[in-house]
């Protein structure tokens, strides 16, 4: 499993001009291989900026972003290769489809690695079957589509190369309760499947509580706190003084307990929370499709 940590690294746009902006100052992070880390933070922390520099889409102003221990622009003319190996999908991934068919698509990043003609189908039909894209539309203009389909497609794009790292910049962002059911939980089987590391961009409080392993929030322009999910929800207050939140269903449960019922363990997801009220009223496991 491949590590990336990013030492004492600042980004600036505009240097040295009347429009400059620093939108990241000294930050230091070590993303923890083979789990799915949540970047969270309001808008202009610095989220977007940071992902950009983790495959070498930017280059930071000072500062290390080392790969495998080893920086990424040690040699700037093997950037190419960093980036087949941290493979970044932007938000709204699908206003970058350009193919004919979606298995052309799906196959441009696997086809310009260099694989045999069979070993680009094999990838297409496995990140196909990662995002949930049926096989009856492969051979579809992805302009066919509906807008979840192309997010599908756009994923399956980066899937297919099979990155060493997959960052995804608010992935399920537009997208309905399904949609965004199908893409993250596509990414959380790839990730299991194939010990990946994942990094994901989100604004989505209840997404990152039920598919992130760890969060690093963010908040003018550096790292504000880190730790696992757990760690970082049960400091609500904190959160809410950097202008983020915890999951709806948390801050349920936090006002249950201020009002006398008594419900054992962290509540971040509607699973946890119909699991901890099953066994408050007594009921076996079985119960909780009861409660909910």
């Amino acid at each position: 499993m491949s590590e990336l940590i990013l030492t004492n690294v600042s980004y600036i746009y505009s240097a040295g001009t009347p429009f400059e902006k620093k939108a990241l100052d000294g930050v230091n992070i070590k993303f923890r291989p083979g789990v799915i880390t949540g970047l969270i933070g309001h808008t202009g922390s610095g989220k977007s900026t940071l992902v950009q520099l983790l495959n070498g889409l930017l280059k930071p102003t000072s500062g290390t972003v080392a790969l495998d221990g080893k920086d990424i622009w040690s040699e700037p003319k093997k950037i190419r290769d960093v980036r087949f190996r941290v493979g970044l999908c932007f938000q709204y991934p699908e206003y970058q489809l350009f193919e004919e068919t979606v298995r052309r698509d799906i196959a441009f990043g696997p086809r310009n690695r260099g694989l045999s003609e069979a070993e680009v189908a094999f990838k297409v039909h496995e990140a196909a079957d990662f995002v949930g894209l049926a096989p009856s539309l492969l051979d579809k203009s992805p302009f066919e589509l509906s807008g979840g389909e192309k997010r599908r497609v756009a994923i399956a794009g980066i899937l297919a190369m099979d990155p060493d790292i997959l960052v995804l910049d608010e992935p399920a962002a537009g997208l309905d309760p399904v949609g965004r059911e199908d893409i993250f939980g596509g990414v959380r089987r790839y990730q299991k499947e194939r010990q990946k590391t994942v990094i994901i961009v989100s604004h989505s409080m209840e997404d990152m509580a039920r598919y992130s392993d760890d969060l690093v929030v963010m908040n003018g322009a550096e790292i504000f706190m880190t730790g696992t999910t757990a760690e970082i929800f049960r400091q609500a207050e904190t959160l809410v003084k950097v202008g983020l939140d915890v999951p709806q269903i948390t801050r349920l449960v936090n006002l249950l307990r201020k009002n006398g019922v008594a419900l054992e363990g962290d509540i971040f997801t509607v699973d946890a929370a119909c699991e901890a009220i099953a066994a408050k009223l007594g009921l076996a496991k079985t119960g909780r499709e009861a409660v909910c």
